[in-house]
């Protein structure tokens, strides 16, 4: 039996989905297992710190305020959250500009040099070090926000 052109070809674009889908996930699996070998890390370094309740360690440049485990636990469930949320944008959005709208980031029109501003007005304004200090659910939001914009620029654009 002969297989058309057109199904070979759609056969071969599945084959890509299937493996775009599957590296997808084995990097999503990897940076998963790094931030729960960070949080371990923290929680070592965590035991090994006195009981003040004000230590800090420096970490990459900026200073990161380590209270106690019960502050690492809810900032895994704040980014659980976000993650869900996000993961449901990111299902939903077609191009880069309803992903920027979808996170309420204002975009002129759909030309390309109106989309890419409106991309490094959001990398600016959900930057990690930006994000508030106080509020650790503004800290995750703003963390993977930031993630999230820098994957989708590759798939959508890769010009930038």
């Amino acid at each position: 039996m002969l297989i058309s052109s057109f199904q070979a070809e759609e056969a071969q674009q599945l084959r890509r989905l299937q493996k775009k889908r599957k590296a997808e996930t084995m990097r999503l699996l990897d940076m998963e297992r790094r931030q729960k070998k960070r949080v371990e890390e923290i929680r070592e370094t965590q035991k090994k710190l006195p009981e003040n309740k004000n230590n800090y360690k420096i970490n990459d440049g900026y200073t990161n305020f380590l209270k106690d485990e019960e502050n690492m636990n809810l900032k895994e469930q704040h980014r659980a959250e976000v993650r869900k949320e996000l993961d449901k944008l990111e299902m939903t959005c077609k191009d880069m500009t309803s992903l920027l709208r979808g996170l309420g980031v204002n975009v002129g029109g759909p030309l390309s040099h109106e989309v890419r501003a409106a991309y490094k007005r959001a990398l600016l304004s959900f930057h990690p070090d930006r994000a508030s200090g106080s509020d650790i659910r503004l800290q995750v939001e703003a963390e993977e926000k930031f993630k999230l914009i820098s994957r989708m620029k590759d798939k959508f654009l890769p010009t930038l």
